[in-house]
Formats: C-alpha cells, sequence, structure tokens
C-alpha cells in the first residue's frame, strides 16, 4: 500500500511538471489578449481626444467668423492666423482623424485574428476570446459613432468654407458700396468748395460777355452787372476752404466787384465808392460765398 502511495504521489508530481508549461503558455497568452484590449483601448480614447480637439478649433473658427474673437484659447489655432489658414489646419486634421480610424478599424481586425490563433482549442482561452469579441464590438460601436462625428466635421468644415465665400463676396460688395460713397461725397464736397473768379477792365469781360451793362441814358450812367449765362470756363476756379486770399494783377489799380458776395466777410472793407486795392483778404470764407460762387472783380 505505502509503494503505491508513492507511486501515485510520483505520478501526481509528473502530472504537474508536464502540466506546468502548458500553465505559463495559456497565462503568457491571456496576457497578451489583455494587452491586446488595452491597446486598442488606447486607440479609441486617442481618436475621440482628436475628435474633441477639432470640435474646439471648428468652435473657435466659428465664433471669429461671427466677430467675436476668442483670447487666450489652447490649440494649434493660434488667433494670428486668418481664417483661411484655420480652416486649413482643420482639414488637415479631419484628414487625419479618418486615416487614423482606418488605421484604428485595420487593427482591430488584424489583432481579433491574433487572439483568435492564441485561443485555438484551449477551453480557457476561447472563453477569453469571447469577453474580447465583446470589448472589439463595443470597440466598434465608438468607432461607428467617430465616423458619424468626422462626417459632421467635414461637413461643417464644408459650411465655413460657403460662409467664408459668401463673406468675402459681402465685403467686396462693402469695399465697392464704401468707394462709391466715398467718391460721391468727395464729389459733393468739391461741388461745395469750388468757387470761381475773373479779374479784367471792363471792356474785356463786356467783349467776353462776362458782364452786361445796364440803366443810364444816352450812353452814360450804365452799371456793370453779371450776365445771366455765365460759362466757368471764363473763370478760375479755386477751393474756397484753401483760398483766403485773391491777388489783384496790379496792386497800383483799383478794382470793383460787380457779384453779390458779401462785402462785410472782407478783412478789409471797400471804399465809399465800392473800391478795394491791393487785393482781397477773406475772413469769413462761407459768408462771403454764400451768394453766388462767381465773383467778377472789374479794374477801375
Amino acid at each position: 500500500m505505502r509503494k503505491l502511495t508513492i507511486l501515485l504521489a510520483a505520478a501526481s508530481l509528473m502530472a504537474c511538471d508536464r502540466s506546468k508549461p502548458e500553465l505559463e503558455k495559456t497565462l503568457a497568452q491571456v496576457q497578451q489578449i489583455s494587452a491586446e484590449k488595452d491597446s486598442l483601448l488606447k486607440d479609441v480614447m486617442a481618436t475621440s481626444q482628436f475628435i474633441a480637439e477639432v470640435n474646439t478649433e471648428l468652435a473657435k473658427v466659428k465664433t471669429r467668423n461671427a466677430g467675436k474673437p476668442v483670447k487666450g484659447q489652447a490649440g494649434d489655432l493660434e488667433n494670428n492666423l486668418t481664417p483661411g489658414e484655420q480652416r486649413a489646419a482643420i482639414v488637415k486634421k479631419v484628414t487625419a482623424l479618418t486615416a487614423r480610424l482606418n488605421e484604428s478599424e485595420e487593427r482591430l481586425s488584424a489583432s481579433r485574428k491574433r487572439v483568435a490563433d492564441l485561443a485555438g482549442n484551449n477551453t480557457a482561452l476561447t472563453a477569453q476570446l469571447a469577453s474580447y469579441d465583446s470589448t472589439i464590438a463595443s470597440f466598434k460601436t465608438i468607432m461607428e459613432s467617430q465616423k458619424a462625428e468626422i462626417a459632421q466635421l467635414n461637413d461643417q468644415v464644408t459650411s465655413l468654407n460657403g460662409e467664408n465665400t459668401q463673406l468675402k463676396a459681402d465685403k467686396v460688395q462693402l469695399v465697392s458700396e464704401k468707394t462709391a460713397v466715398t467718391d460721391e461725397r468727395d464729389k459733393l464736397t468739391t461741388e461745395r468748395n469750388t468757387v470761381y473768379y475773373v479779374i479784367g477792365s471792363k471792356g474785356d469781360l463786356l467783349k467776353r460777355h462776362i458782364i452786361v451793362q445796364t440803366g443810364g441814358m444816352l450812353g452814360l450812367g450804365k452799371d456793370q452787372v453779371p450776365a445771366r449765362e455765365l460759362n466757368a470756363a471764363d473763370f478760375t476756379s479755386v477751393d474756397k476752404t484753401k483760398t483766403p486770399e485773391i491777388p489783384f494783377p496790379d496792386s497800383t489799380k483799383e478794382y470793383r466787384i460787380v457779384t453779390r458776395q458779401d462785402l462785410a466777410a472782407l478783412e478789409t472793407a471797400p471804399d465809399k465808392n465800392g473800391r478795394i486795392k491791393g487785393g482781397l483778404k477773406i475772413k469769413d470764407t462761407d459768408g462771403f460765398w454764400a451768394a453766388s460762387k462767381y465773383l467778377i472783380i472789374i479794374q477801375q
């Protein structure tokens, strides 16, 4: 009996010695399956983080397009990038995101095959494989959701491009309208500030039909007045805001104004006969030119 017990014990020890390599192999395989799961989980988490980053960048670009700059935000799209550069960076990220997702899918399939090969006919590993398959199914669900988010990101980028095109068109239109308004304003300002004057002898001005004579009897006592129709080409044009003084051709001669300017707006009033010497010095530009933008001065 003692001999039988010793033989059975020896047989048990031999069986244990034979099963030890199998147990070690199984443990190594289980550890490999666990490592595969951890690796795939990291891929899924990294992809989810990448999607979150792209969503953040899209939100920042949308905020900028709405005219509300966001300051102090981290990320690849710094505040000094133009909208075009921002969208290009987003497109690059979405492209990288798509490639990463495709690579994850390929790794998922390859990893599933490796785990299946590890399991073989081992009952314990088959149970591990079932658990692993459940994990893969969950990962696939997450990846399908990520694909949907990528498609949405692409739609948002397309929308931003469309909005940018419209913004550019609106900007061109606004610039054009602003230019037109500015040109019209400048034109009106120039017209309002442009005045005309002519200085000449009575005979010269009569000959050029700038003045006419009225009143008097028998050729005596006639007055000189502006003609009904005046041609701006016969006058010298100036900007009244930049011309406070009009010199006379001959400083020794006397001159008389025959148009309806306000003589009280001059620094030196004409004498009792309405004559001026030395030139016109205007102290009130608007007042002087208010009644007429044409000034006719006759040399006496």
